[in-house]
């Protein structure tokens, strides 16, 4: 696969990062990424099916990489799986994903391609470490885990992070950023302290398929080809004239992925986040509580008078579908004024239908989380929309009952 452009903007005015001809603009800072040495090690730290992909892609590039492990146990099989990552593009075919999976072993599958000579680490230091200041500082960090389990992870690495290094956070639904802030930095401009340094934090999204299956060693299936996006988050307080050589570094790496990538300001990165979380807001809890797939929340009637579905569910569908927009639109109205031409509820049903229908074969992140009995990441979806509508004096009754519903749904197969 050949390397995709970078997205293309105008340098921005205000303090924001954006990326053009392949220069990289940071609150009027202008440095080209080309110039920029991105050969120190990138540490990855979530073994599940982005961070492998991402990690297997880099390594390929040739790019140092070390995978963080929470357990030995854990860092020992990837050791003697032969420290390699294993991608199936299963993509490139045409099948719908299901199909292909099952078919894998056939003759004429998909092989996989193989990303080898990755290092294995333990996330976190003993307490002697830590007090001595043994461990490795980390430049380059990219934390792909799940959204509940992002603060954990954090603290695993926290002490070997300062101002010197880059975070990239590539989670679902939003608020893990401002958590990571207020757990670990509330108090950073009152303490002037080395412990109060703050790494520089890039935002990432991702709409690649990606999925792991149970009896796999660290193999990864790239089931859909879609794009990454990533932003540079300014800081709320004292923020920089220009990031640090690593950040330059990280994106100049993330830049050369063959993943359809793009590196845009966080202005434009943040209006993309809250048209994702809308959808993820309504298609993720809807198919898990229906166990059914995307295209589910999009039933067609055919033309000519006919009709494919029952109209009474159809009609129930499309009034649960606007509701919940008209419910999402009045909260963003509240929280982020600045963008309620882009954020009205036609624009956002209009999006949550697009997503739907374009995913209509794929089972949402949530749907196999209950189905795997994993803990599903509805409180950093939903639960953040109930937050930011308690926040701002919005009524969140269509949101605050997916949410619930999911909760129980979740303890129930717990008790069970």
């Amino acid at each position: 696969m050949r390397n995709n452009p970078i997205s293309r903007h105008a340098p921005p005015t205000a303090a924001t990062t954006t990326c053009t001809n392949n220069r990289l603009y940071f609150s009027g800072f202008a440095m080209s990424l080309n110039n920029v040495s991105a050969s120190s090690r990138v540490h990855v730290l979530g073994a599940g099916a982005v961070g492998l992909l991402i990690a297997a892609h880099l390594r390929h590039l040739g790019h140092p990489i070390t995978l963080l492990f929470r357990s030995q146990a854990s860092a020992d099989r990837f050791v003697s799986n032969g420290s390699r990552i294993a991608v199936l593009n299963d993509w490139m075919r045409s099948h719908p994903t299901r199909k292909l999976l099952l078919n894998a072993s056939s003759p004429g599958s998909i092989e996989p391609w193989i990303a080898s000579n990755i290092q294995a680490e333990l996330s976190h230091t003993s307490q002697t470490n830590r007090d001595a200041g043994d461990s490795e500082k980390i430049e380059q960090l990219l934390i792909a885990t799940k959204a509940h389990d992002a603060v954990q992870a954090y603290w695993s690495v926290k002490d070997r992070l300062d101002s010197r290094s880059t975070v990239v956070l590539l989670q679902n639904g939003m608020g893990t950023y401002e958590a990571l802030l207020h757990e670990f930095y509330a108090s950073h401009h009152r303490n002037q302290g080395k412990d109060s340094e703050i790494p520089s934090f890039v935002i990432g999204t991702n709409s690649h398929g990606c999925l792991r299956l149970p009896n796999e060693q660290f193999t990864t299936h790239h089931t859909a080809m879609a794009a990454l996006q990533f932003a540079v988050r300014p800081l709320l307080h004292n923020p920089p004239s220009s990031p640090p050589r690593s950040t330059l570094a990280m994106l100049s790496t993330l830049s050369s992925l063959p993943l359809q990538v793009s590196i845009v300001n966080w202005s434009e990165l943040h209006l993309q986040m809250l048209l994702k979380l809308a959808a993820n807001a309504v298609i993720n809890p809807i198919t898990a509580l229906a166990d059914c797939r995307n295209g589910y929340l999009v039933p067609r009637l055919q033309e000519g008078g006919g009709r494919c579905v029952d109209i009474g569910y159809y009609e129930s569908m499309q009034s649960l579908l606007s509701s919940a927009c008209a419910e999402i639109a009045s909260i963003y109205a509240r929280a982020h004024p600045h963008l309620h031409n882009e954020l009205t509820a036609q624009a956002i049903e209009e999006y949550v239908t697009h997503i739907a229908s374009a995913t209509a074969r794929n089972r949402s992140s949530m749907l196999q989380d209950i189905s795997t009995g994993t803990q599903t990441e509805i409180d950093w979806i939903n639960g953040y929309m109930v937050r930011l509508g308690k926040q701002h004096g919005v009524p969140t009754p269509v949101n605050t009952l997916l949410y619930t519903l999911v909760k129980l749904k979740e303890a129930g197969q717990h008790h069970t």
